[in-house]
């Protein structure tokens, strides 16, 4: 296992903030990753900016409409999603994984029931 790939395993369950080469931003819960830097994020977000043309009445006496370009973010629920390496220009930490309860410490489940199983109980 590469430096760089031992490092990415330590943020895994942690929130991630994924910025993309288009300039759209992701964050979700980091379950996965793999030589080429795919990810595998979970209850995902999407955040792009968009800006709109808006017409603006002209002022009295003046002729033609002013445009005015207003500039927003729209955010959109996407789920569990893979993102592809290649299109990844930055990670950063968001939050930190959620702690694991005692009672279900005390199973010793394998780590994929333990996921499996958090899921199921939020």
């Amino acid at each position: 296992m590469s430096n760089k790939q031992g490092k990415m395993a330590g943020y895994i369950n942690y929130r991630m903030r994924v910025t993309l080469m288009d300039g759209r931003q992701m964050t979700g819960q980091m379950l996965a990753f793999d030589k080429h830097m795919n990810l595998v994020l979970a209850d995902t977000e999407e955040f792009r900016r968009v800006k709109r043309k808006q017409n603006k009445p002209a002022a009295p006496g003046a002729s033609g409409s002013a445009t005015q370009t207003i500039e927003s973010e729209e955010k959109r629920t996407l789920g569990l999603t893979i993102v592809r390496g290649a299109q990844i220009v930055s990670l950063s930490v968001e939050s930190a994984p959620p702690p694991i309860p005692a009672h279900v410490l005390e199973r010793r489940l394998p780590p994929v029931s333990l996921l499996l199983l958090l899921r199921a109980q939020a």
